[in-house]
């Protein structure tokens, strides 16, 4: 017997062979993370303020409002994420958005513009919380309500799920019943695949990345053309692998950090040397119904005590 459910060799040595439409080898997956204002927070009724992705690290009170930290948060919501929408439409293109309900009920604007500019609206949860040990109808409902409040502030059904922390082991049976196109919790491949839950139900599943994402602007990407050459050597890469199939690159966006004039630029440089080098950049779903279409995939048997891994 083996001595685990999880699944080590994916594709293997020789990936589905096929490209992406326009003939390309590299499709780029943009990811906008629609975060502000959804993060735990004192003024919010939480019993601390968020630290998460930001230069302020270490409040002198942790449990007491600390308003400069609010407001770094703001400005992805105030600005930054219209710069990045504005670049968007300079390079015509469309992005992913990764929404948290709570954001898009404080903030209309944000909803009607992706919806207008041709984002897919994707869910992230009902604030930027962790769902990791929850019961599962504690999920399912949580889940349920993201779900039905993204869908009336965009007037749009999310098409896929991405949770802060991951998935627990009958999520991906909860999001299948919830009408959820695919999902996102993964970093384990360079393509789509199916994924199982604990039941019957199989999603397919778009991996994301962490190491193409602008959170380590503050770490190891001090500049904007550090950042930007990080990416172009990623696309550069996947573009020249002697590895045979093709690949998807994530780029994971926080309008928080991307949106500031300092960093923009790198996402500004990054779309022109991917249009220059004929990558499809497309919305996760059309590359998840593109790698159904090549590859006519079918689901994988679900496999009783799976943790939701392929």
């Amino acid at each position: 017997m083996p001595s685990t459910t999880r699944d080590f060799v994916g594709y293997g040595e020789h990936p589905p062979e096929f490209r992406w439409p326009g003939a390309s080898r590299v499709a780029v997956s943009l990811v906008i993370n629609v975060e502000d204002g959804a993060e735990r927070s004192i003024a919010r009724g939480g019993p601390a303020d968020d630290l998460g992705a930001h230069w302020i690290k270490h409040p002198v009170h942790p449990t007491v409002r600390n308003l400069t930290l609010e407001s770094a948060f703001e400005y992805g919501s105030r600005a930054g994420i219209w710069r990045v929408l504005r670049i968007l439409r300079r390079h015509n293109v469309r992005a992913t958005a990764f929404c948290c309900a709570t954001a898009l009920e404080q903030n209309a604007q944000i909803a009607a513009a992706l919806v207008r500019d041709g984002h897919e609206i994707a869910d992230h949860g009902y604030n930027w919380d962790t769902h990791a040990g929850l019961a599962p109808d504690e999920e399912r409902a949580l889940i349920t309500a993201s779900r039905d409040s993204i869908a009336g502030s965009t007037g749009v059904p999310p098409t896929s799920w991405y949770s802060r922390d991951g998935l627990n082991r009958g999520t991906r049976d909860i999001l299948a019943a919830a009408g959820f196109m695919y999902e996102s919790n993964s970093f384990n491949d360079d393509l789509p695949h199916f994924g199982t839950g604990m039941g019957a139900s199989a999603l397919p599943v778009l991996p994301y990345a962490g190491d193409t994402n602008d959170s380590g602007l503050f770490t190891q990407f001090p500049t904007a053309t550090a950042f930007a050459g990080h990416l172009c050597g990623t696309l550069d890469m996947m573009l020249t692998d002697s590895r045979s199939g093709p690949s998807v690159m994530n780029v994971g966006l926080h309008p928080r950090l991307i949106g500031r004039p300092a960093y923009a630029t790198a996402l500004d440089t990054f779309l022109s040397h991917a249009s220059k080098n004929s990558a499809w950049i497309a919305t996760r779903s059309q590359i998840i119904e593109a790698w159904l279409l090549n590859t006519r995939q079918v689901p994988a048997p679900a496999r009783s005590g799976d943790l939701g891994t392929p």
